[in-house]
């Protein structure tokens, strides 16, 4: 008996809160960055650094370029090639951020 209950209470209460969720409006922030945006793209250069800084140059620009003003946001970077001997890095990079629409 008390296994049935306890699934109808779980029913219950997670139907209550899906509702919930779904009607919870997103609220924007005070600040007016409520837009999130994000772009990926890819940079090559003769050393990690040089690779990474590049692609992360461009990810950001390509962010800035559809949003007003952003937020220092976030990256992800994914080494997609080193050639052998290491003289070439291509790395890619996804920006982050959230911008003012």
């Amino acid at each position: 008996m008390q296994k049935g209950n306890f699934l109808r209470r779980f029913v219950l209460v997670s139907a209550i809160a899906a509702a919930g969720l779904t009607a919870t409006p997103m609220t924007a922030h005070a600040d007016g960055y409520d837009t999130p945006r994000s772009a990926t793209a890819v940079g090559a250069g003769n050393t990690y650094e040089a690779g990474l800084a590049l692609a992360q140059q461009r990810a950001r620009a390509a962010v800035l370029a559809v949003g007003h003003d952003c937020d220092t946001g976030t990256y992800y970077n994914l080494t997609t090639y080193i050639s052998p001997g290491g003289g070439t890095w291509v790395i890619r990079s996804t920006h982050y951020a959230t911008c003012v629409d």
